[in-house]
């Protein structure tokens, strides 16, 4: 008899995008919703910085086979999210400080271009009502209905950003900069997210793309200032 599978939970915003705008809405494979399921247990603190993650044990926990498991871990090794270490198996890779600001760095730069070309861009059919109807979606969220939820609205808001904005590049960064700085521990707390999205928003909305890239700039590096003190300075 086989072993029913584990309900796998709904994506998060990296594993969607990497593959690219024309490949978004194609079904994922079974490794696939492996590697958003770790994601997701990144954000909601199952999983930890150091932790192994342990082939028999996964393939137990998601009802899948020893090579859709391996095949998610070479997909979140080629990410950066884990290290591989010879007869040691994997781990949840961990950040220095300096990694982490380096990613900050990377992802205000990223995430203002969204933001700048996708205010360029907001006089397209439909954008702006999309986007706003998105960001209000965010601006409701409560915090009893989990942190998840939260980064779900969130990804879908930044892939409509991504859409509008017309740089399918930006399909490829940015997730892999973001999935790096989901940690349960260092989550800004929602208000505050929503008031940097709100400022965001409007400049977008106004068609401003300066604004909109120094709004989207700021909120990052506000997120920074605020967490990277909890990233050690060297690992052990």
């Amino acid at each position: 008899m086989s072993r029913p599978r584990a309900a796998m939970p709904p994506t998060a915003f990296t594993p969607d995008l990497t593959a690219g705008a024309a490949e978004a809405d194609a079904p994922p494979s079974s490794s696939t919703l492996v590697v958003r399921a770790v994601i997701r247990g990144l954000y909601e603190g199952h999983y930890a910085p150091g932790q192994r993650l342990v082939e028999p044990d996964l393939m137990a926990q998601f009802g899948v086979s020893r090579s859709t498991v391996r095949e998610a871990l070479k997909q979140l090794a080629a990410d950066g999210i884990i290290v591989a270490h010879p007869h040691r198996g994997a781990q949840i890779r961990r950040l220095t400080r300096s990694e982490a600001a380096n990613l900050f760095a990377l992802t205000e730069v990223v995430l203002g271009l969204a933001a700048r070309q996708a205010a360029a861009h907001i006089y397209k059919p439909g954008a702006r009502e999309q986007i706003e109807a998105l960001f209000q979606d965010i601006a409701a969220f409560c915090e009893e209905e989990g942190r998840f939820e939260f980064l779900r609205r969130r990804d879908r808001y930044l892939r409509a950003l991504v859409r509008i904005s017309e740089n399918e590049e930006l399909f490829r960064v940015l997730p892999r900069l973001q999935v790096h700085l989901i940690r349960k521990r260092l989550a800004v707390p929602p208000s505050e997210r929503i008031r940097g999205y709100r400022k965001m928003t409007d400049a977008i909305l106004r068609g401003d793309p300066v604004a909109a890239e120094k709004a989207a700039r700021g909120y990052v590096a506000r997120a920074a200032t605020r967490t990277l003190p909890a990233f050690p300075e060297r690992l052990d």
